[in-house]
């Protein structure tokens, strides 16, 4: 009988440790279960937060279009606003609250940022900019621009610098030349010998701010030059999307100074500047721009009558083109040789400006305009014409004025900025108003530090506002510290 005890003690023990292991086991898979099931249950919050938070970014985005579509001309109403920019909130779910915040460079501070939209119109347009204001771009060199042209031209001709589809299709991975305009300036990642550097310089977060890792030379990463200045590349003062219907402030077709059957007089006009046009294009001139009538003078080619002809130049009751008084006839013909005034001084110039254009036909665009009252400095210098010195007192000139004021580019001239052959010369590529914003927003929630960065293009030049371009920029890090406390 021994030894049967023994033999039901071991298999006592034997069933023991099976029940033992069998235990742990089990003890080691519920542990798993619940390390998986609290995993997915913070990724599953951390997904849920991450929405939230790109909610609360997108209803900046949506602050933004009901704030421009109230004040698109005035930028004191959006250009920096923190009272309604600035850790706004959207809602409170008992854990956290979310908040938005609309931010954008400050070219005059890069210690800080703006808080608001910033205006498409306030940089220069690389789909019509010519070679010589691309060559003063940072960064560029003459092989880039002529690759830039050659990128956007039409011709399969290379530039002496250039090159065109025969350089795209002998690489690793060919791809076409565009021939034909940029969606966006990242596109020129695509153009032979442009890289990130040159796009984007030292500023990989977008925020404009000189930040610690973009100043330590090969320290961290960008690569930078520990200057103390800020390198913000192409993307700091170049843009593809700037574009504005020619209408005038009512959204009303502006009138074609070259038309014959135009009615010049309905829009306001002064029957002497009426008849000067009248009589400028019955000798075969056409204008270029409107601002060609400020202080114009014509010598007439040839002997007028005044209402002798299809397009005379008085209207019915026989009134003649003005003249300086020391040429002015007696009345009846003016002879060849008499030279005639257009009316058009400061008082008249933003009527004119804002009413007319030397373009015709239906759907007019004008591309790539630079808006004087939101742009900055060093966009103005590109242009040719300015130097640091005038570009300083354009800024400061424009802080002191109204919207009214500022409805049209007339103050240049109106508030001797610019004399009157600088101005006319300017004109053609300046505006005053702005129809596309870039939004960079940051939804975040407090105090789990969730957040989100989104980045969109907003076109007003329709009958609808419309989200022209966007994307989630929020894999290149926090733009802006995070502190509600």
């Amino acid at each position: 009988m021994k030894p049967l005890a023994i033999h039901v003690a071991t298999r006592r023990g034997i069933v023991l440790a099976a029940v033992l292991v069998l235990t742990a086991m089990a003890g080691m898979v519920a542990a798993g279960l619940l390390f998986r099931m609290r995993a997915e249950v913070t990724a599953s919050a951390a997904g849920t937060r991450g929405q939230q938070a790109y909610f609360a970014a997108m209803s900046g985005l949506q602050r933004v279009l009901t704030v421009l579509q109230a004040g698109r001309d005035d930028p004191q109403t959006w250009m920096d606003r923190p009272d309604i920019f600035q850790n706004q909130l959207v809602f409170d779910d008992g854990a956290n609250k979310w908040y938005f915040t609309v931010y954008a460079a400050n070219p005059e501070d890069r210690k800080t940022v703006r808080f608001g939209p910033s205006d498409e119109a306030a940089r220069i347009n690389i789909n019509v900019a010519d070679e010589a204001a691309l060559l003063k771009m940072p960064n560029m060199t003459q092989d880039l621009v002529d690759c830039l042209l050659d990128w956007r031209d039409s011709d399969n001709d290379p530039r002496p610098r250039g090159t065109e589809q025969e350089y795209y299709s002998g690489l690793p991975i060919p791809y076409l030349v565009k021939n034909g305009p940029l969606m966006t300036v990242e596109e020129l990642l695509l153009v032979k010998g442009f890289n990130g550097s040159i796009v984007y310089g030292e500023d990989v977060n977008f925020n404009g701010m000189l930040d610690k890792n973009e100043d330590d030379g090969d320290e961290s990463f960008p690569p930078d030059n520990a200057d103390g200045q800020l390198d913000t590349g192409l993307r700091g003062v170049a843009t593809t999307m700037s574009y504005e219907p020619d209408v005038d402030r009512q959204g009303n077709p502006r009138i074609d100074l070259n038309s014959p059957s135009a009615d010049l007089a309905s829009a306001g006009l002064g029957q002497q500047t009426v008849n000067f046009i009248k009589v400028y294009l019955s000798e075969g001139n056409r204008f270029s721009h409107p601002s060609e009538l400020l202080n114009m003078q014509y010598r007439l080619q040839r002997d007028y009558t005044p209402g002798a002809a299809a397009g005379a130049a008085s209207e019915p009751g026989g009134q003649e083109p003005n003249t300086p008084s020391e040429n002015k006839p007696s009345g009846g013909p003016l002879k060849a040789g008499t030279t005639i005034e257009s009316g058009v001084g400061a008082a008249e110039l933003p009527l004119v400006l804002d009413k007319f254009t030397a373009r015709s036909g239906p759907g007019n665009v004008r591309v790539g305009l630079v808006n004087v009252n939101t742009t900055s400095a060093a966009a103005l210098m590109l242009l040719g014409g300015i130097d640091a010195n005038l570009a300083a007192k354009i800024l400061d000139v424009r802080a002191t004025l109204d919207a009214d004021t500022k409805s049209t580019i007339a103050w240049l001239f109106a508030q001797n900025v610019l004399p009157a052959e600088a101005f006319k010369s300017m004109a053609p590529r300046l505006t005053a108003r702005s129809f596309q914003f870039r939004v960079q927003c940051i939804g975040f929630g407090w105090p789990c530090g969730q957040y989100r960065v989104i980045e969109a293009v907003i076109d007003l030049a329709g009958g609808r506002p419309r989200v022209a371009y966007q994307r989630d920029i929020t894999r290149l890090g926090l733009p802006l510290a995070i502190n509600m406390e």
